[in-house]
């Protein structure tokens, strides 16, 4: 084996080897501030979210108190069942939804804070429509 060869037979360089050189790695990049605001200001409003989903589920489970004055009937039922869809069903589908849209777009590097927003108005609107269908459960 002669000096610039390996155990294995590789040619190695000398030392005068007029090559390019190894690079230095390069400094790692910087997240523009914009998009760290972002990114803080989207995951604190989805844990917003979620606590004021939880709040507006548990409200609902008390929705069967409306149908106490009905007795032996005269109850629209129905209504009591649309309610809880549009509330409960409606507002567990939206909650994912946007989640893993906000997920999406952070990984692009897109503002996601809009997301949490949206979703909490599109649930308060869910609510004031199960509302709305709740006060016509019963007869009065």
């Amino acid at each position: 084996m002669d000096a610039t060869s390996n155990w294995y037979g590789a040619v190695q360089a000398h030392p005068g080897f007029s090559g390019p050189l190894p690079t230095r790695p390069s400094a790692p990049t910087r997240w523009p501030v914009w998009r760290i605001i972002d990114l803080v200001a989207t995951i604190s409003l989805f844990m917003v979210y979620a606590v004021e989903m939880l709040a507006v589920l548990y409200f609902s489970v008390f929705w069967v108190m409306a149908t106490d004055s009905c007795g032996a009937g005269g109850c629209d039922y129905d209504k009591l069942t649309t309610a809880y869809v549009l509330n409960d069903v409606c507002g567990i589908i939206v909650y994912p939804i946007t989640l893993v849209v906000g997920v999406v777009l952070l990984v692009r590097g897109r503002p996601a804070f809009w997301l949490p927003i949206l979703g909490g108005a599109v649930q308060v609107a869910l609510l004031a429509a199960a509302l709305g269908q709740l006060a016509g459960v019963s007869p009065a």
